[in-house]
């Protein structure tokens, strides 16, 4: 959550991962939900949207090779350089269900979900893809979702079908159920790329 954390904190860190991952890094925003949260850290909890947008602007211009500078409403800073300096742009994915939230993941590079059915999560990313098209978006989007009903390699080609890009998945769960060992774990995560991954993906 932007709104209650350092943007520049937030900039040196993913920063710092994305260059040490070799640009394998992705951040996933949201605005919060909890005001005891924002009250807590001092924070304002009914301009965190606002704050959130500007705190994403001031992330990519602290992720710009060379000295930038930035004036906002809510976070200036002077002119400076922060090293290291990912080389490859990092995607944001932007988290929630409200239609200011599908705007929000539509002016970045994705949108983060919960765990649904497969037909809900179609239908959601059939509302981003709307979303995205009225703000005249056609850039590559990522929708990740979790999918309550999936357990099949047909399951996960229909989800992929109706626009969700990626999925978060605990396989062991499914196989060995919620308490399963280390080694039912690494068993489950074999059978699933074995059973699921290869043929969804040929």
């Amino acid at each position: 959550m932007p709104a209650i954390r350092s943007p520049y904190q937030v900039a040196k860190s993913v920063g710092t991962a994305a260059v040490l991952s070799g640009n394998r890094v992705s951040l996933g925003v949201g605005i919060g939900w909890c005001r005891e949260e924002f009250e807590l850290l001092g924070q304002d909890f009914t301009t965190r949207g606002r704050r959130t947008d500007e705190a994403l602007a001031l992330l990519a211009a602290l992720w710009t090779p060379g000295w930038t500078e930035f004036e906002g409403e809510s976070y200036t800073a002077p002119r400076l350089t922060m090293e290291p300096t990912p080389t490859e742009r990092i995607p944001i994915l932007v988290g929630g269900l409200s239609e200011v939230a599908f705007r929000r993941a539509a002016r970045h590079d994705g949108w983060v979900g919960d765990i649904y059915p497969v037909d809900e999560a179609i239908a959601l990313a059939g509302r981003l893809a709307e979303v995205r098209r009225e703000a005249g978006a056609d850039d590559d989007f990522t929708v990740v979702a979790a999918l309550s009903d999936a357990f099949l390699p047909e399951h996960f080609a229909r989800a992929a079908a109706g626009g969700i890009t990626d999925c978060w998945t605990m396989p062991w769960a499914y196989y060995h159920g919620p308490d399963a060992t280390l080694e039912q774990k690494v068993d489950a995560l074999e059978r699933f790329a074995r059973e699921v991954v290869v043929p969804v993906n040929g």
